[in-house]
């Protein structure tokens, strides 16, 4: 369940590191570094809904999001809901404000799917870029650990069908290899449900067979992304 609460008065220990993960509801991995782009504004289709995994079985964890910069806004056209939802946003600010924390049970995300970054301007016909960043604090409120930092990107330049890659998979139950049809130059990241990143691989146009037998039993995403930033997520199970 989703819980804020203030850190004064929490006096329960956490690990020395950072100990969560970020995904789409879709099950996508949102790994750090990565930019997700859209070609529309406003809520729906715009929308960068997220979960904080909690990795530790044993342990709540405390975070918060960080607004840390903005290109063709101030901070006025994007909204960002992660326990509350917040707008006008300050670089530089955290959210939750002040000492308030998103908390998270051991093994469970915040429990809240309303969480989300949407772009609510049109830029002026330009392009906007959001960074955000996401990151842990102990019960005094020090951040420790690894952070994730996201990229939020609104190009008016795109439509909706011009933000996937030209790739597909044969087949999505798969023991040794995963067949992939792309027609155009890709990086190909695999990632397991926990957002863990497995390989990562450039591939040429073409037919490709891709080696998954020596990977456990479970299931598996395969993100392609070409070099305009646009992607495809490919779901497949490994038996």
């Amino acid at each position: 369940m989703k819980k804020i609460f203030t850190l004064l008065g929490l006096f329960l220990t956490t690990a020395v590191f950072a100990q969560f993960s970020l995904e789409k509801h879709s099950g996508e991995p949102l790994v750090d570094g990565q930019t997700d782009t859209y070609g529309v504004y406003g809520y729906g289709a715009a929308e960068l809904d997220f979960y904080v995994n909690n990795l530790s079985t044993t342990d709540q964890i405390f975070m918060k999001i960080e607004f840390v910069s903005a290109v063709n806004d101030d901070g006025s056209g994007v909204e960002v809901c992660f326990g509350l939802c917040y707008s006008n946003l300050v670089i530089g600010t955290s959210y939750p404000p002040g000492t308030e924390v998103v908390t998270i049970e051991p093994g469970q995300n915040q429990g809240f799917p309303g969480d989300h970054i949407v772009n609510l301007s049109d830029g002026g016909g330009d392009p906007i870029e959001y960074v955000f960043r996401w990151y842990q604090v102990d019960a005094n409120g020090t951040e420790f650990g690894d952070d994730l930092s996201i990229t939020y990107r609104y190009d008016p330049n795109l439509g909706l069908n011009d933000l996937e890659v030209d790739a597909f998979a044969l087949s999505t139950n798969v023991t040794q290899y995963l067949p992939v049809q792309i027609n155009e130059q890709v990086q190909m990241t695999l990632f397991d449900l926990q957002g863990r990143r497995i390989s990562e691989t450039s591939l040429a146009s073409g037919m490709h067979q891709i080696s998954v037998g020596h990977l456990s039993s479970q299931m598996y995403l395969a993100i392609l992304e070409n070099d305009k930033g646009q992607r495809t997520t490919i779901k497949f199970i490994k038996r």
